[in-house]
C-alpha cells in the first residue's frame, strides 16, 4: 500500500490515572489494527502495527462517512435547485412586468434614454439584455452595446418603454443590488399587479416537472 493509505501505529498503554483519551491518534489501537512488513524506506523489513480503513473513527476522525458525503450532495442538489427556482421567479416577474409597460414619453425621447443607458450596460450585463432581445453579439464586430443601440432603433414607444424599465430592473432580477434595503423588484411587481406567489408556484410545478422526467428511468413505457 502507498504511505497515504495506512497510518503507522505507535501503541502505548494507557496510565492508570486515565489520560488515554489525551494521547495521540497514532498511539492509539483500533479494532481494524493489523500487522505490516514494511518494504521501503529507513524501516525496510521491519513488522509494524497500522491501521489502513478509511472510515476509522479512531484514525480518520476528520474522514466524513459516506452517508455524510450522500447527504451532503443531496442538500448541495436542494441547495443549488432553490437558487436555480428562485432566480427563474424573478425573472418571469421581470418577463410580466415588461408586458404590462405603457408608453408615456415619445419615441424621440425614449430613444434618448435608452441609447444613454444602453451606453452604461456594464460588461456582465451586456450578455443578459442582448439575449432577451435576440442580439447575437460576436467576435470583431460591433460592441454590445451599439448592437442593442441598433436595435432599438426600430422600436416602438411601447417596446422602448420595456427595454427602459428591463434595464434598470435588471440587477434586482439577477440579484446584484443591494439586498438589505427595499426589492425593487418586487415593488414595481406589485405595481404592476403581478402575481408574484403564483409564478412562483408554475416555476417550482415546472422544475418538479423536469425532475421527475430525469428520474424516469429510459425505455419505460409511456402511460
Amino acid at each position: 500500500m502507498g504511505r497515504n493509505q495506512y497510518v503507522e501505529l505507535e501503541i502505548k498503554k494507557a496510565k492508570a490515572n486515565g489520560t488515554a483519551a489525551k494521547l495521540p491518534a497514532a498511539q492509539k489501537p483500533c479494532d481494524q489494527m493489523a500487522e505490516a512488513i514494511v518494504m521501503d524506506g529507513g524501516k525496510r523489513g521491519q513488522t509494524v502495527k497500522v491501521c489502513a480503513d478509511p472510515n476509522c473513527r479512531v484514525h480518520h476522525p476528520n474522514t466524513p462517512s459516506p452517508q455524510q458525503v450522500a447527504k451532503e450532495r443531496a442538500d448541495e442538489r436542494k441547495r443549488i435547485e432553490k437558487e436555480k427556482l428562485a432566480i427563474t421567479v424573478r425573472h418571469r416577474v421581470l418577463a410580466t412586468i415588461l408586458q404590462r409597460v405603457s408608453a408615456p414619453l415619445k419615441k424621440a425621447d425614449l430613444l434618448i434614454v435608452a441609447h444613454y443607458l444602453i451606453s452604461r450596460l456594464s460588461y456582465s450585463q451586456i450578455p443578459a439584455v442582448a439575449k432577451r432581445h435576440k442580439v447575437e453579439v460576436k467576435k470583431d464586430s460591433d460592441s454590445g452595446q451599439e448592437l442593442l443601440a441598433k436595435q432599438v432603433e426600430n422600436y416602438d414607444e411601447s417596446d422602448l418603454c420595456r427595454v427602459l424599465l428591463e434595464i434598470s430592473l435588471l440587477d434586482s432580477a439577477y440579484r446584484r443590488s443591494a439586498t438589505d434595503g427595499e426589492d425593487t423588484l418586487l415593488s414595481v411587481a406589485k405595481r404592476y399587479r403581478v402575481d408574484v406567489e403564483k409564478l412562483q408556484k408554475a416555476v417550482a410545478a415546472e422544475f418538479a416537472a423536469k425532475r421527475d422526467k430525469k428520474a424516469k428511468p429510459k425505455g419505460e413505457a409511456a402511460a
